[in-house]
């Protein structure tokens, strides 16, 4: 019996493209600021956002010192409809577009000075 892969497994190793912003770059050095294709399973993953949506962020933590991962203002797609259909997994309705790139980090310091 063939077990089929979930939309999440099927993209694990495609390559999305990042789409930033044209009045400069806002990642605070994230993986934006220096790639203009980036990796499933490898440099990013897709997990649910706050909001119900579908987020991308980077593997691993963020920069020593520094909290979350938050949006830069980026987002990434692909054209094959795997990626459409992981998000639409992840979301729970139909997708097709683009998700945003939560790979802005910053210190405590610095996201304090901007709210307060």
């Amino acid at each position: 019996m063939i077990q089929e892969k979930s939309p999440l497994d099927a993209v694990q190793g495609m390559t999305v493209w990042v789409y930033d912003n044209s009045l400069g770059n806002s990642s605070n050095g994230g993986l934006s600021s220096y790639c203009q294709r980036l990796e499933i399973g490898k440099d990013i993953r897709l997990k649910s956002g706050h909001m119900g949506g579908c987020i991308a962020v980077p593997i691993g933590d963020p920069p020593k010192g520094h909290v979350g991962w938050m949006s830069g203002g980026c987002y990434i797609s692909s054209h094959d409809s795997r990626f459409s259909e992981a998000v639409e997994h992840i979301c729970g309705h139909r997708f097709y577009g683009a998700i945003p790139l939560h790979d802005r980090s910053e210190t405590q310091e610095l996201y304090d000075s901007m709210w307060h």
